[in-house]
């Protein structure tokens, strides 16, 4: 897999060592210093994962021990995802970028989390002076998660100083990568809690005088509404969604009220998502003046699997749109974004 001219002097085979393989020096130091690969030895040797021992057979005309489909069978008896990881470590270190296991810096990086597979420096950072760009974690496409999980791990990556990276992997092997990053939508609506108690009063009288139709309640008659992100107006009249109507008179049988009131009191506007399937879009604005940036899925309704992720991602951003999943903590909630590496 490299066009590179092959040295004239074969290279030795990579030799067993506890959990990896090791390449004696000089070969060593131009992998270890120039692309971060392997954790050095005493002696001046590195020992390799078996990514980086694929890695370096595909690009730096290391051989593989033995033979070739026997080595990677009897790694794979070992840990079933290093076809996952031969993989990513192919696909993230393209361009250039260097991608280093954890394995290797954990004397550097203790405090790192057990489900971050790899650092990924780019190319223009020192590896060994840098402290890094980005945490990676490896997931296959059928693989289901827990979103709580995902978010801690991404809430602890950010205050190392990294960007949380996910790599996925489908059946064929090929590799998506998403960045995960907290998003804390907000707009310039007037919200309900601004208003005057005699404003207030107004609008739910105008609500308990409502006609109950399919959707929702209608409350004719009404032209100089204060609420301009609730509701809409139509037959000479304001139309609001079961949960608009609900919020008003702070009633709550939604499962979905506290986050619907979350979102509204930041001064947003929720239209119904059901054309991108999901709960909401949101604006910051009045409509008609932007498209909706936000597409907001609650956690209760959230993908569960890889797959499902990356088929709402991808129709969120086809139409210019940032998918945020939306989780409860015990601090309000947690807008998490899932957004495809370019």
């Amino acid at each position: 897999m490299t066009t590179n001219t092959p040295p004239a002097q074969p290279i030795p085979e990579p030799t067993k060592v506890n959990d990896g393989w090791y390449v004696p020096a000089p070969l060593s130091q131009r992998l270890y210093e120039k692309s971060a690969l392997g954790l050095m030895t005493a002696d001046g040797g590195v020992v390799l994962t078996p990514e980086e021992v694929m890695f370096c057979h595909w690009y730096r005309h290391v051989p593989l021990p033995g033979e070739a489909s026997s080595w990677f069978r009897n790694e794979v008896s070992q840990r079933s995802d290093v076809g996952m990881r031969c993989i990513a470590m192919d696909v993230l270190r393209n361009g250039g970028e260097l991608v280093v296991p954890t394995t290797n810096l954990w004397s550097r990086f203790p405090s790192l989390s057990q489900h971050t597979w790899a650092l990924r420096w780019q190319r223009h950072e020192s590896w060994t002076k840098h402290p890094g760009y980005s945490q990676i974690r490896l997931h296959h496409a059928q693989e289901t998660f827990d979103w709580n999980e995902l978010l801690d791990w991404v809430n602890q990556v950010t205050e190392q100083g990294h960007v949380a990276e996910l790599c996925v992997v489908d059946d064929e092997f090929d590799a998506t990568v998403y960045e995960l990053r907290l998003e804390q939508p907000e707009g310039d609506q007037v919200t309900v809690e601004s208003l005057d108690e005699a404003v207030l009063a107004q609008i739910r009288a105008w609500c308990e005088s409502g006609v109950s139709i399919a959707g929702g309640s209608f409350i004719p008659d009404v032209l100089e509404w204060p609420l301009p992100a609730v509701g809409v107006p139509h037959f000479s009249g304001r139309f609001l969604r079961h949960e608009e109507h609900e919020h008003l008179l702070a009633v709550s049988t939604s499962p979905f009220a506290d986050l619907y009131g979350d979102l509204v009191s930041r001064g947003l506007v929720l239209r119904p998502g059901f054309k991108y399937g999901c709960r909401w879009r949101a604006y910051e604005t009045d409509i008609g003046e932007e498209h909706a940036p936000w597409l907001v899925q609650p956690h209760a309704e959230a993908p569960t699997n890889w797959e499902e992720v990356c088929l709402s991602v991808r129709l969120a951003e086809g139409v210019n749109k940032r998918w945020l999943c939306a989780l409860s903590t015990v601090d309000g909630y947690s807008f998490l974004n899932v957004k495809r590496r370019v």
